[in-house]
């Protein structure tokens, strides 16, 4: 695994997640930005579903509330979506 695998440079949004984001609690959204930043610095530091709808994506849960999944691609990570906690994936 090359050393360089893991330099992301960046953070996106998908549209489902900015829209999600706008929609959370002035404290969670801030837990879940800084959660983010975090990522940006070190992807892996998340598991990655190994079944259900977002197989392959890392995730993570904000105030036991809601569940963060993302990807990380070349150069930068994905914020992919933010889900209810109460709605788990199949």
């Amino acid at each position: 695994m090359p050393a360089d695998q893991y330099a992301v440079r960046g953070v996106r949004w998908t549209n489902e997640a900015i829209v999600a984001l706008a929609s959370l609690a002035g404290g969670d959204r801030r837990i879940l930005i800084e959660r983010v930043e975090l990522v940006a610095q070190f992807p892996a530091m998340y598991p990655a579903r190994q079944r259900g709808r977002f197989k392959g994506l890392r995730y993570f849960v904000v105030g036991r509330r809601w569940i963060v999944y993302y990807q990380v691609e070349q150069v930068f990570v994905s914020v992919i979506t933010v889900v209810p906690a109460k709605a788990r994936p199949r």
